[in-house]
């Protein structure tokens, strides 16, 4: 019983030849045989071979003609070629392997070489094939977790913009108690928040896909920056994290408007995702300071937190989908800060180079006054 190692198709119009090649590869492979170049044809036609030897020299069509005809159709351009050829010629290789031939065997060979040959190009043909599918299967799975994303956001705003008319309907009661008042005031703005960074998620996909519209302004960025504080202290407050916003070009850290040229609306959900994850990665009752500096023609803003960034994700932070550690992690978070940067002419950078510190640098033009 053959090997199934491959099927080889043997081209050559000497019985003898042809005889030393199936000697050496019948062991391991299904071999087919034909005798000229019209035969090959119509072989190839029927599909199956993993590779063609094929000899230059033959009557009629030439081995070139033939590996011509092969590479220009689409069903056996991507079958390997190795030609087969007697002569010593760098100009006949030459040719042989701008036609898309992978490599020539001369005539007569040691069997051992024929058989190392046709085993290591099939191998290689059927890594490139398995290589192929397999990024073929990532960009669909891709494809379709955008899509799902993409109509997820899309249909949330609906219900969401419902939930968003009930606690001014409700705030318009008389008999409502301070408690009351105060839990629907919070709901509102957490609905508006919501609603906020979905429509941010929403200019992600934009921006991924170069339709963004971006329309910079100059404004206040300490001032988005104590909104996103405030917003998150529901999330530091169990693990008694302090954020703390310094602003390292005025005396003494004291509030100071710090202007820079972007849009607000993308810099609150960039900002809340790197805080949210300096929060998520900081120990207990520790410190995330944010520093404000103004460095040239930018504000840099420094987010350092104590704890490292874990080694299988260090090199691949800001990529999209990675996370480590977080059982309700998306891995959207610091990839979305990043294009958000980005798209406003900015930058993010990872730096670990402190032991047990992680600091995120974010670079945004200056609003100059």
């Amino acid at each position: 019983m053959k090997n199934t190692g491959g099927v080889v198709l043997i081209v050559d119009d000497q019985p003898e030849q042809i005889d030393v090649i199936k000697a050496a590869l019948e062991a391991h492979f299904v071999i087919r045989i034909a005798t000229d170049g019209a035969l090959a044809l119509k072989i190839m036609q029927s599909g199956g071979v993993d590779l063609i030897l094929l000899d230059i020299v033959m009557p009629g069509m030439n081995g070139f003609e033939v590996c011509r005809l092969l590479k220009a159709a689409p069903e056996t351009s991507g079958t390997p070629v190795i030609f087969l050829t007697s002569k010593e010629s760098v100009d006949i290789e030459a040719q042989g392997l701008s036609m898309g031939a992978v490599d020539f065997i001369r005539k007569p060979s040691s069997p051992e070489v024929l058989l190392a040959r046709a085993v290591n190009t099939i191998a290689l043909k059927r890594a490139e094939q398995a290589l192929q599918e397999k990024n073929a299967q990532l960009k669909q799975a891709l494809k379709v977790r955008e899509d799902v994303d993409h109509l997820g956001r899309h249909d949330l705003k609906g219900p969401l913009t419902a939930i968003l008319g009930v606690p001014s309907i409700l705030l318009d009661d008389d008999n409502l108690t301070k408690t009351q008042r105060t839990l629907l005031h919070m709901m509102e703005r957490s609905s508006y928040t919501m609603l906020e960074m979905i429509n941010r998620s929403l200019d992600m996909i934009k921006m991924e896909n170069g339709t963004y519209q971006f329309e910079p302004e100059r404004f206040d960025l300490a001032e988005v920056l104590e909104r996103v504080v405030g917003d998150l202290g529901r999330m530091a407050s169990p693990k008694d994290i302090d954020i703390r916003i310094l602003h390292a070009s005025e005396p003494n850290d004291t509030p100071h408007p710090f202007f820079v040229m972007g849009e607000k609306m993308l810099c609150y959900p960039l900002f809340y995702n790197l805080f949210l994850n300096a929060i998520e990665a900081s120990p207990k009752k520790s410190l995330v300071s944010v520093s404000l500096v103004k460095q040239d023609k930018h504000g840099v803003i420094y987010i350092t937190n104590s704890g490292s960034v874990p080694d299988a994700i260090g090199q691949r932070f800001f990529e999209k989908y990675v996370t480590e550690g977080k059982k309700t992690g998306t891995g959207l978070g610091t990839y979305s800060a990043r294009l958000a940067a980005r798209t406003q002419r900015g930058e993010i950078t990872l730096d670990t180079s402190v032991p047990e510190q992680t600091t995120l640098v974010v670079e945004l033009p200056l609003g100059v006054s």
